[in-house]
């Protein structure tokens, strides 16, 4: 793990990101319940509402991509653990893993700042509240920087582990786990087997 990740400038970031993502589940949470409850126990339904919660919802899932890729808790199909078991092999994957991962962030981040501007001068509106769409569109763009900034974060560690520069951490925490799997599947494989040759 590389000293930024340790930083106060780390935690700074930290902070507004959990307060967002805390906020903005609060508030989809809260805009359904009145929804429901307006539309199905009072039936007299609230105009608007779906148009509020899918902004907040912008923010919700762009910054919880955002906090996905600092924790490095995103989703991925990492099955190359099963198959590599030297760690300097499977470093090596990371490093190429986390830089196109670091080269889409790149380009999605292009994207959504023309997309900002795209919506700055259109002056697009929501069609019932008539509230400005930029508030949620430039919840992609600040996301988007925040990704690549953890993703070169992400690459640069996962580079300086591989080249020697710091103690190699990957992949002990996965290792440990497969192998429980394998070991798992192993014996449930040989269980059957030992019935048949009785």
């Amino acid at each position: 793990m590389i000293r930024i990740m340790r930083s106060t400038f780390w935690k700074v970031l930290e902070a507004p990101q959990k307060l967002i993502l805390v906020l903005s589940s609060l508030a989809i949470l809260t805009l359904v319940v009145v929804q429901v409850l307006l539309r199905y126990v009072f039936v007299k339904p609230l105009m608007g509402v779906e148009e509020v919660a899918t902004m907040v919802g912008f923010w919700l899932y762009f910054m919880g991509a955002s906090w996905g890729t600092a924790d490095r808790s995103h989703i991925k199909a990492d099955l190359v653990n099963a198959f590599v078991k030297d760690p300097k092999k499977l470093i090596w994957i990371k490093v190429v893993t986390a830089f196109v991962s670091l080269c889409l962030s790149l380009f999605m981040t292009f994207w959504g700042w023309r997309y900002v501007i795209w919506g700055m001068t259109k002056g697009q509106t929501s069609p019932t509240l008539r509230i400005p769409m930029i508030y949620s569109q430039v919840s992609i763009f600040v996301c988007a920087v925040l990704m690549v900034f953890y993703f070169a974060v992400e690459f640069s560690d996962y580079f300086l582990q591989a080249t020697g520069k710091i103690p190699l951490e990957v992949g002990r925490e996965e290792e440990e786990k497969i192998e429980e799997l394998l070991e798992e599947a192993h014996v449930l494989q040989r269980g059957p087997a030992k019935d048949q040759q009785n």
